[in-house]
């Protein structure tokens, strides 16, 4: 177990490895794409809804490390399926490869809202957005697998706590307003946590985990205390445990990148590297198995690279 972990000293030398961040033109993920930048990656992608954030992470990129290659794919997770392949497409294809695929971006308790899909929107966007990426991309993974560490490392939370009873509601995946916008941010949460788990059943190879990246002032947080005067309150409150985006990022580079030994696949950990078993609901199989499945009937129309 990690106890001063610090990526400048730790990340080894990232030659030949591929790597896909996804929201990387903010918080978490911005700190994640400058990070692994100055390790020497055969190539960087990143994606983000601004293409004009996207030019300056670019910018800052070639400041920083001048020979790496990076491409920005703009990309919103809550788009349709199709629009979403057409972006991986125009970089990835049956040939490519794939070592490290950061599942970073996501929303939380965002007003109620369905996506262009139909999906409730926290819902949509955490979970169904990346496995729509999973699926497109899983096959590249598992052939770069064959003779490379290749990782899916999925950014979950603490807040996987607060999922509703029976973990996830799917019968109401497709209804904005079921359950209140805290327990849905807990149900796409948790799913990140079950998906990484039932992709280490089904892709032993590619080393799946997820991560909580512990308190972190990004956008997300900042959502928080403009939500209500109780929870400003309590922000307040809780402001010298917030990290920077800089800091908050150790948690992911530390799975992306540690030796593949310190790691166990489908397991959940919390800063520092420390492995924790999360709510009782992140070991359900049972559950983690009818995850996998809905999502693959949702998504039998997209093919595999």
């Amino acid at each position: 177990m990690p106890t001063n972990f610090t990526p400048s000293r730790d990340i080894p030398d990232l030659a030949r490895k591929v790597i896909l961040i996804t929201g990387g033109t903010s918080g978490i993920g911005r700190a994640a794409v400058l990070s692994l930048a100055e390790h020497n990656p055969s190539h960087i992608y990143f994606t983000g809804r601004n293409a004009q954030a996207g030019a300056e992470v670019i910018t800052e990129v070639r400041t920083l490390a001048p020979a790496c290659p990076i491409t920005f794919i703009q990309c919103d997770l809550c788009s349709p399926r199709e629009t979403i392949r057409a972006a991986l497409s125009k970089h990835f294809n049956h040939s490519s490869r794939l070592d490290i695929f950061i599942a970073n971006a996501g929303v939380m308790a965002i007003p109620h809202g369905l996506t262009p899909e139909g999906y409730e929107v926290q819902f949509g966007t955490n979970h169904m957005g990346h496995a729509v990426m999973m699926k497109q991309l899983r096959g590249v993974m598992a052939r770069t697998a064959d003779s490379n560490d290749v990782r899916f490392v999925a950014l979950s939370s603490v807040g996987h706590n607060m999922h509703p009873p029976g973990g996830i509601q799917f019968e109401t995946i497709r209804t904005a307003d079921a359950l209140g916008k805290w327990a849905n941010y807990g149900q796409s949460k948790l799913a990140n946590i079950l998906y990484c788990k039932a992709m280490a059943k089904r892709y032993p190879k590619i080393m799946s985990v997820a991560v909580h990246p512990g308190l972190v002032r990004t956008g997300l947080s900042k959502s928080i205390r403009a939500e209500s005067m109780v929870m400003s309150w309590m922000s307040w409150l809780m402001s010298s445990m917030y990290k920077s985006p800089e800091e908050g990022v150790y948690n992911t580079l530390w799975a992306a990148t540690t030796p593949r030994g310190e790691l166990t696949t489908g397991g959940y950990y919390e800063p520092v590297g420390k492995k924790t078993a999360g709510a009782k609901a992140c070991s359900d199989e049972a559950l983690a198995d009818k995850l996998w499945d809905w999502t693959e009937e949702e998504l039998k129309d997209m093919e595999e690279l």
